[in-house]
């Protein structure tokens, strides 16, 4: 992995489930862990190309591995919200992929 290309700052998030005083299930996100990353926008051409043709995918992102990092985490970079589609692992668990969509 060319570290060079890691210029982005990304909060990997995790979800927790709480109930609040009606017994309800509130779902809020508390942070993994920073990581450096590259951050690249995704052409529709590559999406349909990945198969996923239900999915607005946007962003790929590259970073060094981490362990116990899963694909019901979600990034967040620029304050912006990544929710993972796929995350791969590439060089013998020595980088993550992760293949987002953004919310709006």
């Amino acid at each position: 992995m060319d570290a060079g290309r890691l210029r982005e700052r990304v909060t990997v998030q995790q979800a927790a489930e709480t109930r609040n005083a009606l017994g309800e299930i509130m779902l809020s996100w508390s942070t993994f862990a920073e990581r450096w990353a590259s951050v690249e926008g995704v052409s529709s051409r590559e999406a349909l190309a990945a198969g996923q043709q239900d999915v607005t995918i946007t962003h790929r992102v590259r970073m060094r591995y981490l362990s116990g990092m899963t694909q019901n985490m979600r990034l967040v970079w620029r304050s912006r919200t990544l929710n993972i589609v796929s995350l791969l692992e590439y060089d013998n668990r020595t980088e993550h992929v992760a293949i987002c969509e953004e919310v709006a």
